[in-house]
């Protein structure tokens, strides 16, 4: 009998701690005049952050990665997404702005070197509150630049969110 409630209680605790489980909602926007799709070096950093969050605990989705070529575009990809995110029940949206310099159209390699810029906005989709709005210039890598130096990058990106949300 010791075992079987043994059992029971810890499979009890291992739901109850699912039930606790954060939302987030993200979402990668390119900025780039010489590219309509969305590149690969993109995708490496939308997969990585996805792969991040699920491993850290976090009920982990995305908007589909966009292209935009205007502020107007990104307000209205910012609010599609964000109803999108509270209709699934997240916690937080983050958008992701990627700003890719001019030789992103003429290189299908990832690679870091072609990211200018990456921007940032999360918000607490409750109570509307922005937990974080910023910005930084991409540092380029020394040496050979693999996809490993992208998939590095947005690993430390979401460590970064990782703690913004811890904050929230």
């Amino acid at each position: 009998m010791g075992k079987k409630l043994f059992m029971v209680i810890s499979a009890l605790l291992a739901t109850a701690n699912c039930c606790f489980a954060s939302g987030l909602t993200f979402q990668i926007i390119q900025h780039n005049d010489s590219l309509n799709e969305v590149c690969e070096s993109a995708m490496v950093i939308e997969d990585e952050m996805l792969n991040y969050f699920f491993n850290s605990g976090y009920i982990v989705t995305n908007a589909p990665a966009s292209v935009s070529s205007s502020i107007e575009m990104d307000d209205k990809l910012w609010k599609v997404a964000v109803n999108e995110a509270a209709g699934g029940s997240a916690d937080v949206f983050v958008q992701v702005h990627l700003y890719f310099n001019e030789n992103a159209g003429e290189s299908s390699k990832v690679s870091l070197g072609l990211i200018d810029k990456i921007s940032w906005k999360a918000q607490a989709i409750k109570s509307g509150r922005i937990l974080e709005e910023s910005s930084m210039k991409v540092k380029k890598p020394i040496g050979i630049d693999t996809e490993q130096n992208v998939r590095l990058f947005a690993g430390q990106f979401a460590s970064h969110l990782k703690e913004v949300l811890k904050k929230k």
